[in-house]
């Protein structure tokens, strides 16, 4: 964290080998916060604000993590006691994933 604006050389200041472990960051008026983020899951992850009315006005903001690898074989099937909402109550089991079709158009 720092006062004022972020600029690159605020890099150097960073605590890259201990960081404190947290699910929530504070940013204070005219300062700034840089996170740390270990990001080993593909997909598409919202970073936002816990107070909506932030949240509403676009304290927000969505990270791609992209996989290199798209193979859907080593995606990890649900668990046995996994609770399923809405259209999904009356779903049969998720059975292992298929090899990924080959486009031969």
């Amino acid at each position: 964290f720092g006062e004022g604006e972020w600029t690159p050389e605020s890099r150097s200041t960073y605590n890259l080998y201990d960081p404190v472990v947290r699910s929530t960051v504070q940013v204070y008026p005219g300062r700034w916060t840089a996170v740390y983020v270990f990001l080993d899951n593909p997909g598409m992850w919202n970073l936002r604000s816990q107070n909506l009315i932030h949240w509403y006005m676009g304290q927000e903001l969505y990270v791609r993590v992209h996989d290199p690898d798209p193979d859907p074989a080593k995606e990890r099937p649900p668990p046995p006691n996994v609770l399923f909402c809405g259209v999904f109550d009356d779903a049969p089991a998720p059975v292992a994933s298929a090899p990924a079709p080959q486009a031969g158009w």
